[in-house]
C-alpha cells in the first residue's frame, strides 16, 4: 500500500530504534502538547490501540491512519481555541463534542474537563485528544450492545468492566 512520503519521513523521525514499528514512548517524545510540554502518556497509548493488533505498537500504515486523526482533532481544538491559549474551557469543549454529534450534560462535561484538563488553564490537546478517544470507544461498545438503539443497555458487571478495560487499550 501506498502511503504519502512526507508520512514516510515523520515514520522514520518518530521510529527511533528502527523497528519498523511506533510504541506509545515513540510517540510521547515527538509529540509537544499545547501546554508546551509532552503528550501524556495516557493520550499515546490510546492512540497507538487505535490502530495496532494487540501488539502495542503500529506500523507505517498505522501511523499514517494515526496521523490523519489526530489532524482531525487538532482541527477541531484549534477551531474552538478561540483565543488560542492552547486550551478549551467546558463551554468550547462542550461545543466540540455537540459538534461531533455528542450531547452530553454541563455536569458531565465538567467531570471530563476536571479528569482531562488542567487545573485554571482547561484542556490542553492532548486531554481532548484522550477524550475524544476514550468517548469513541465507550460509544462504539455501548452501540455494539444497544440493539434497538435506544440509549440504554442492560448487561453484566463483568461485561461492563470488559467494555471498559477494552476502551482504555
Amino acid at each position: 500500500m501506498a502511503y504519502d512520503p512526507q508520512i514516510g519521513q515523520w515514520f522514520a523521525a518518530v521510529d527511533v530504534d528502527r523497528s519498523g514499528r511506533i510504541t506509545a514512548p515513540e510517540l510521547q517524545a515527538a509529540l509537544m502538547s499545547s501546554n508546551g510540554r509532552k503528550f501524556n502518556e495516557t493520550a499515546c497509548r490510546l492512540m497507538i490501540g487505535l490502530f495496532d493488533s494487540g501488539s502495542g505498537s503500529i506500523d507505517i500504515h498505522g501511523f499514517g491512519q494515526l496521523y490523519n486523526y489526530v489532524n482531525q482533532w487538532l482541527t477541531a481544538f484549534r477551531a474552538y481555541d478561540k483565543n488560542q491559549s492552547g486550551y478549551i474551557d467546558n463551554f468550547e469543549f462542550m461545543q466540540a463534542l455537540q459538534t461531533m454529534g455528542y450531547r452530553f450534560s454541563q455536569q458531565f462535561i465538567d467531570s471530563l474537563s476536571a479528569k482531562f484538563g488542567e487545573r485554571n488553564s482547561g484542556l490542553p490537546v492532548d486531554g481532548f485528544i484522550t477524550a475524544c478517544i476514550l468517548i469513541q470507544k465507550f460509544t462504539d461498545g455501548f452501540r455494539k450492545r444497544d440493539l434497538q438503539q435506544q440509549g440504554i443497555i442492560t448487561i453484566p458487571y463483568e461485561e461492563f468492566l470488559s467494555m471498559v478495560l477494552t476502551a482504555w487499550t
